[in-house]
């Protein structure tokens, strides 16, 4: 189970890098948010190693589209 928890953390970290790129073009605030929230969540599960941080952290990016901030998609 520790793997799988490995693998979904660093792929949100992932994830969440290329959110902080694009926030760098975009200067969309709901980007930047959003990978603050990923990574710190992620890097909480790795170092707890438990899956709830991850759920956690998916249910904050959910709130913050519902606030609004999500970006759309680009045009």
């Amino acid at each position: 189970m520790a793997i799988v928890i490995y693998i979904l953390a660093g792929l949100s970290i992932l994830l969440a890098i290329g959110g902080l790129s694009a926030y760098a073009q975009t200067k969309h605030i709901g980007l930047l948010l959003s990978s603050i929230v990923s990574i710190g969540f992620s890097v909480l599960a790795i170092v707890l190693v438990h899956w709830w941080p991850l759920i956690v952290g998916f249910g904050l990016n959910w709130v913050l589209r519902l606030l609004g901030l999500d970006p759309g998609a680009r045009r």
